[in-house]
């Protein structure tokens, strides 16, 4: 008995972000589409609790909310908490622009809604096949033309592939667009805890209106121990996330463990009083490919192309991360549409996605921050001593009631020079300048 030959048009893997996007756009532009995903449901290994950008989430969908999306709060305040060892300053904004119309940003938890955002591409026309681990490429005079799975006779063909399997790329590393597995020192491991809490205790303890009004806010300093690296904390409905990222090789050479590191950013001082009775609902872990330009593979080949985080999309800067997905995978989509449409899957076509990107945020502001990760690597202190100089700056500033204020200001220069020569903090100001204009 002859087995049948299983074909589309378009195969992605994986129903991220990227995935599921690249599915929606292929499926509505007439091609038929599969979307591979290894977990039983989309988004059920995800622990992402952050924000969703809603200038991405409508390009795709104008209709985006009368589809009514299970997002949590929407984003009203954000910005800085600058951590001390016994302290914090906040630097934050509200209002003005963050309260644009639609708001910008609202926060999600991803095991829910990646299942909702696959919906939408099955809506479209895509066909989702879960549970189906992709091992492997078959390849036609060396051109892929398909995948095999790990299911019996799972072989799947396709002119266009579309590889979207996140940060653990051997897949794109299987075909030699990239030549080496994840960097230690652009990489980052983030561990958070989701804690559940009633809603009027997360607005009066955050300063938040009502349930309506959500923060989202990058953590500084004491957080990572110094260590290159950031927390954060996302307010949901009924839940706070919290969790702290640091590169792999800083927690190898501080020999600390991740959830050492993140039980010390809870028991701090300016969080414990926030999280007090919580719940804990959720505990996980997740790498994070923060290497950006630096660690981008080659992003097409013959018959393939290569989207969100397996692409190293991710601009740990600016918490970016799932708008560059989604562009990409519409992006990624478009070309492949393209490539039915000429008759040709080769990369000289395929290459029309990285134009389709240049044209785009994405490949200019990875460009921009290609040597923050550097920079960061070589001033391991950075993110130690400035944060507690502020801390000590402002603590100092506010309490000179009765002292003459010359006195007051030579005492927030000691605190700085202390730390740091006032020569060494003019090159780290002009390096980290430097840094974040790409120069």
């Amino acid at each position: 008995m002859t087995s049948t030959k299983i074909e589309f048009d378009v195969i992605i893997i994986g129903a991220g972000m990227a995935g599921s996007t690249a599915g929606a756009i292929a499926a509505r532009n007439g091609q038929k589409t599969a979307i591979i995903e290894r977990a039983q449901t989309p988004g059920g290994k995800n622990y992402f609790g952050g924000a969703l950008y809603t200038h991405a989430l409508q390009e795709i969908y104008p209709d985006f909310w009368d589809r009514k999306p299970p997002l949590e709060r929407p984003i009203t305040e954000t910005g800085f908490w600058f951590l001390s060892e016994d302290g914090v300053v906040k630097a934050t904004v509200q209002g003005g622009k963050i309260n644009n119309n639609p708001i910008d940003a609202f926060v999600a938890q991803r095991a829910e809604f990646d299942a909702w955002w696959a919906a939408q591409a099955e809506a479209e026309g895509a066909f989702i096949i879960p549970k189906t681990l992709v091992t492997d490429f078959l390849y036609e005079n060396g051109r892929v033309v398909g995948v095999q799975t790990d299911r019996p006779e799972g072989e799947v063909y396709a002119p266009v592939v579309i590889i979207t399997e996140g940060v653990n790329n051997l897949l794109t590393q299987k075909l030699g667009l990239i030549d080496h597995d994840l960097k230690p020192e652009r990489t980052a491991l983030a561990v958070k805890q989701l804690i559940s809490l009633k809603p009027d205790l997360i607005n009066s303890r955050l300063g938040l209106v009502d349930i309506d009004h959500g923060a989202a806010l990058s953590v500084v300093g004491d957080v990572s121990m110094g260590l290159p690296g950031l927390g954060f904390l996302y307010t949901g409905k009924r839940s706070i996330s919290l969790g702290v990222g640091v590169t792999l090789d800083a927690l190898r050479e501080a020999r600390i463990k991740p959830y050492e590191l993140l039980q010390r950013y809870l028991e701090h001082p300016a969080i414990a009083p926030i999280i007090a009775d919580g719940q804990l609902m959720e505990y996980g872990a997740h790498l994070i490919p923060e290497g950006g330009w630096n660690d981008m593979p080659t992003l097409f080949t013959d018959g393939v192309l290569v989207a969100g985080d397996a692409a190293a999309m991710v601009n740990a800067i600016h918490w970016e991360g799932t708008n560059m997905a989604i562009i990409a995978g519409k992006e990624a989509a478009l070309t492949a549409v393209e490539a039915h449409k000429k008759g040709d899957f080769s990369a000289r076509t395929l290459s029309g996605y990285r134009t389709r990107l240049k044209d785009r945020f994405i490949l200019k502001d990875l460009r921009q921050y290609r040597k923050m990760s550097a920079f960061l690597h070589k001033n391991p202190d950075f993110m130690d001593i400035y944060p507690s100089f502020l801390n000590d700056a402002m603590g100092q500033f506010f309490t000179g009631f009765g002292k003459p204020k010359r006195e007051v200001y030579r005492d927030i220069l000691r605190s700085l020079t202390g730390r740091r020569s006032l020569f060494r903090a003019a090159g780290d100001i002009i390096s980290l300048g430097r840094a974040v204009l790409g120069i």
